[in-house]
């Protein structure tokens, strides 16, 4: 398949059905001149084809040439770059033939009319006549859903392509409208998700799906098929359909090159705690001192030091993870700095190089630092003063130049007055110093995770699933979580197996050690117990009368002032 697309271009294969659709594609090839440019990439660039086919991105259009350089089996997806007055995303995909990038295919879609409409919508409080005359004159499939997944908008094109009545669409929650949609998982995430292949009736479509953010509070989400004309799909899906296989070769398996594949987008929560958390780390990411993140288990420390290297300037040289509890005591050294050739019995015999040397102009991640026995101590701060390394059985030292990000879930400062851990170390590492927030300090973000993870997940084991009811959020909610967001993503994880396949996770879904938390923890204050259950009654009677708090406040016998005072007491947005 890759030597096909290499060989012949995917643009040609396509023709004319590249044409129909509105999503700029690109093709260039290993020297950057550009092979194919497609009529959607002409409206989105504003220039013809004749004019920029056979000459040099770079020279052409450089903006879209200037963005993060993509390396073998790495997708550099969903980037923004503004070119003309417009909001362009760009997802680059690299064709690999043997171990050389040969072509690469570029595919950018235009959002400033996204951005347009969310202006309007900030302007406007009558939000559905703005909605409305966008979706009357559109060609467009565009669906619009609130915050909890309800049906408020849906483009006729759209409807009638789906085989649905329009009508009767509205008000219905989208995973009843739209197979296998994530609509709903937006709204509740905040997190866009572009270029997004997506499986309707048998057949792939492309979809972008834009969350409607307004003061700072998710309001609901816009999904746009990106199509021309919606009845060029069915010629087009035999097509994306290879195309989609490809592009999953290449999806996810940069770990295995040395690179950083997470960034401050990956980091999942709008809390406070975690927003000074991600704000520290960004100005820490702009210096090049050392880092010392700290934090319990399964906060995601690795994903900060990810996020940290990403944002530097060395974000172009190697991320290097040593586990510093996974490697023996014995081999911690030669994995370190490495070893000449017949060093010792049992060596590679060519040598091998080091960890340290491997992250030479960019960065090295020590976790579990306070796993590292006293001996190698003595040895890294030597690296840390001197800036060289010497491998095992060399006669001569190498200069390097890295930056040192270390994390630990012990108490550095405990150890060092109980003399398990250097202090001169302690103080070289303990620069600039992060604490994660353990999950119980997010409580805030646990909703907001969940649906991620649902999202993540299901996508992983290619299981639909619809979403999941209240009680089981609050249920996940109510509990201390040990072992943070790993073991939320765990629970999810078996949930998701469990579950049959389009249906909701329910409490029967999770853990007892979950569902049965909120029964030991029932002998409370009776004020506790009467405001949790108020909580309860005022979340559950919104799910019922799809967020109309009118409904709400007549389901409860309850003023709609009562209704918002009890709202802004238990911090249900409204």
């Amino acid at each position: 398949m890759v030597n096909n697309i290499v060989t012949n271009s995917i643009l040609k294969k396509l023709n004319v059905i590249s044409n129909n659709i509105s999503i700029g594609i690109i093709e260039i090839d290993k020297e950057g001149i550009i092979l194919s440019f497609n009529k959607a990439a002409e409206k989105i660039c504003a220039i013809k084809s004749k004019q920029v086919l056979h000459k040099s991105i770079a020279e052409v259009l450089p903006k879209l040439n200037d963005i993060e350089d993509i390396e073998i089996n790495k997708k550099v997806n969903k980037q923004k770059v503004y070119m003309k007055d417009k909001t362009i995303c760009v997802t680059k995909i690299p064709i690999k033939k043997g171990e050389n990038i040969e072509e690469t295919i570029i595919f950018i879609s235009d959002e400033t009319e996204y951005m347009r409409l969310m202006e309007e919508l900030e302007r406007n409080k009558d939000i559905s006549e703005v909605l409305e005359a966008v979706l009357e004159m559109t060609y467009d499939g565009i669906v619009v859903v609130d915050k909890e997944g309800y049906v408020r908008m849906i483009s006729k094109v759209y409807s009638d392509f789906l085989g649905v009545d329009r009508e009767r669409s509205i008000g219905k929650h989208v995973t009843e409208v739209i197979e296998n949609t994530r609509m709903h998982i937006v709204a509740k995430s905040g997190i866009r998700e572009s270029v997004d292949f997506q499986k309707v009736r048998g057949r792939y479509i492309i979809a972008n799906r834009i969350p409607i953010i307004k003061d700072g509070e998710i309001q609901g989400a816009v999904g746009k098929v990106l199509f021309k004309n919606l009845k060029s799909f069915d010629s087009f899906s035999k097509k994306i359909n290879k195309i989609e296989k490809q592009i999953k070769q290449y999806d996810g398996r940069s770990s295995e090159n040395n690179n950083a594949i997470y960034s401050f987008d990956n980091i999942i929560g709008r809390g406070k705690a975690i927003e000074k958390t991600k704000n520290i780390a960004k100005k820490a990411a702009l210096t090049t001192s050392n880092v010392l993140l700290i934090g319990e288990s399964g906060t995601g420390k690795e994903l900060f030091a990810h996020a940290i290297h990403k944002a530097s300037d060395r974000a172009y040289g190697n991320f290097i993870k040593v586990n510093c509890a996974a490697i023996p005591s014995e081999l911690l050294e030669s994995e370190l700095f490495g070893y000449e050739r017949g060093s010792f019995t049992g060596a590679n015999k060519e040598g091998k190089i080091g960890k340290f040397e491997l992250a030479d102009g960019g960065t090295i991640f020590l976790d579990e630092i306070g796993d590292m026995p006293l001996s190698m101590q003595v040895k890294l701060l030597r690296v840390i003063q001197e800036r060289e390394v010497e491998r095992v059985g060399a006669d001569h030292i190498k200069k390097i130049d890295i930056r040192i990000i270390a994390a630990t879930n012990r108490n550095l400062e405990k150890m060092v007055h109980e003399r398990k851990f250097r202090q001169d170390l302690y103080y070289r590492l303990n620069v600039v110093t992060i604490r994660i927030p353990s999950l119980r300090e997010r409580k805030e973000d646990i909703e907001t995770l969940i649906y991620y993870l649902i999202g993540k997940i299901s996508k992983k084991l290619n299981k639909y699933i619809k979403g999941i009811t209240v009680e089981a959020i609050e249920y996940m909610k109510n509990y201390t979580w040990e072992g943070n967001v790993r073991q939320l993503e765990n629970v999810i994880e078996m949930a998701i197996n469990i579950v049959n396949y389009g249906e909701v996770i329910d409490i029967e879904h999770l853990p007892k050690e979950i569902t049965g938390r909120r029964i030991i923890n029932n002998i409370e204050k009776l004020e506790d117990v009467i405001n949790k259950a108020e909580k309860e009654a005022i979340l559950n009677a919104l799910v019922v009368c799809k967020g109309n708090k009118s409904k709400v406040a007549k389901l409860l016998e309850i003023s709609r002032t009562t209704l918002y005072e009890k709202m802004n007491k238990h911090d249900i947005l409204s």
